[in-house]
């Protein structure tokens, strides 16, 4: 198997929820170099949003002036994104969507809107992980194409 070669890109933006659209817009553009179909890379976008909305909303508590960035490294097959803040951390009852009720993935406003993003994430993308580090919080999600 020959394997693909792994480009990558950092962006960062303002914490001002406006900015937001400059990183999905970025972030679909690359994800339209790859085989990921195109419900797969609105998927990519809508997660990609809930995640940096969290940042800037809950790490930063929308306080402008503060910095959220996002690598993307992607080959021809997949992409992963790392959406990266230095506020405050995602506490962990948070990450477990377990005890949010279920809810209708295909009606979002339907879900509970504390732990929405997370649950959509988490439900969408192949592989979600976080970890907060020496000050510095990161929100991992990766998806393959499957041409869907």
């Amino acid at each position: 198997m020959i394997s693909q070669p792994t480009q990558s890109l950092t962006i960062g933006i303002d914490s001002c929820l406006p900015n937001t659209v400059l990183v999905a817009m970025a972030v679909r553009g690359l994800c339209e170099m790859t085989e990921l179909s195109p419900v797969e890379v609105n998927r990519i976008e809508l997660c990609l949003v809930e995640i940096v909305n969290n940042a800037i909303e809950h790490a930063y508590e929308n306080k402008p002036g503060q910095k959220v960035e996002t690598q993307v490294e992607l080959t021809r097959q997949s992409v992963s994104i790392t959406v990266s803040d230095w506020g405050h951390s995602i506490p962990e009852e948070k990450l477990d969507i377990s005890s949010l009720v279920r809810e209708d993935i295909q009606n979002p406003d339907s879900l509970q809107s504390s732990g929405r993003g997370i649950y959509i994430v988490k439900n969408l993308m192949d592989d979600v992980q976080y970890y907060s580090r020496d000050g510095k919080n990161s929100f991992v999600m990766t998806m393959e194409a499957r041409g869907a």
